[in-house]
């Protein structure tokens, strides 16, 4: 086997495991606890912050999840598909991974190019992603059409925010084919005139690359210790600036996966004590869900506090 053959044998166990769908467990139940928990306060914030867009937005965040009902082992529960929701941002990266990474195996070459501006201030976020998502699709269409590149793959926006400089960065993640990650730089930085070569990155990708390329779209939380930070303005302002925006996009062969969450499911969880028929109402209060005298997962938060900085 040639070094080619066991690298692209190598990505494709990668992708393999990365699709598969674990199975439901009180574990899984406890995940979805922990992000409630963490994420709360942060979602009361800011559908009480002065002057945001995103109030009806936050409120319906703020509603995800908070009864669940039992029936045997069988859960059924509401989600709010939106971005600033953790619970529905892990279900939306397992659903984005499970349906793109067996076609992503369909390509030959794949690269991961990470595409960058400077880092811009509020006033000129807008804009800027604007401008962005508007190079990226000319440089696709000029490959395609102008220099006969058969390119196919995804791209992702992302915007996080520098706490030091108080600025924002919005930029791009694709993978693509036909080792076309060179191309796209060069043609990127003619275009930007801003950029600096030194912060454009392309390289093979990997398992890395797909668990980055799927992941959130903006990072919210910042980890100190003893401490997770939210800085509450910023948040919206990405939120405001991510609304209604697709966030993922295919080109080529590659079909668009729908991303959003399903706004009521009902999920069997075999390790579940079955409530014996009827059903069971589970209210979330503070870190778990209860019927009154029983917690639902058993989730204990860790000694940690969270600090919402306006």
């Amino acid at each position: 086997m040639s070094k080619i053959d066991k690298k692209r044998e190598k990505l494709e166990s990668s992708l393999d495991t990365l699709a598969q769908v674990p199975p439901n467990t009180i574990k899984t139940l406890q995940k979805r606890a922990r992000s409630k928990w963490y994420t709360e306060p942060l979602i009361v914030r800011l559908k009480y912050l002065e002057g945001t867009k995103l109030r009806k937005y936050y409120s319906h965040a703020w509603n995800c999840n908070n009864k669940i009902y039992q029936e045997g082992q069988k859960l059924t529960s509401r989600y709010c598909n939106t971005r600033v929701c953790n619970i529905c941002s892990r279900i939306r990266t397992a659903k984005l991974m499970n349906g793109y990474v067996n076609q992503l195996l369909e390509l030959d070459n794949i690269e991961f190019v990470t595409l960058t501006v400077p880092n811009c201030t509020l006033d000129d976020l807008n804009d800027c992603v604007d401008n962005i998502l508007k190079q990226i699709v000319l440089i696709i269409r000029n490959l395609r059409e102008k220099k006969g590149l058969k390119i196919s793959g995804i791209r992702k926006l992302e915007i996080t925010y520098n706490t030091f400089t108080k600025t924002f960065h919005p930029h791009l993640h694709l993978l693509v084919n036909n080792n076309s990650g060179k191309l796209i730089v060069d043609q990127w930085l003619k275009r930007m005139p801003t950029a600096k070569i030194i912060a454009q990155d392309v390289r093979k990708a990997d398992a890395g690359a797909l668990s980055e390329i799927f992941k959130y779209t903006t990072k919210m939380v910042v980890r100190t210790k003893g401490q997770l930070n939210f800085h509450l303005k910023p948040i919206n302002a990405i939120m405001e600036c991510l609304y209604k925006r697709r966030c993922f996009q295919p080109f080529g062969i590659v079909k668009m996966v729908n991303e959003d969450v399903d706004d009521l499911d009902a999920t069997v969880y075999p390790d579940l004590p079955d409530n014996g028929g009827g059903i069971t109402e589970w209210i979330w209060k503070e870190c778990d869900w209860v019927d009154g005298k029983n917690t639902l997962t058993g989730y204990i938060p860790p000694e940690i506090e969270i600090n919402i900085i306006d």
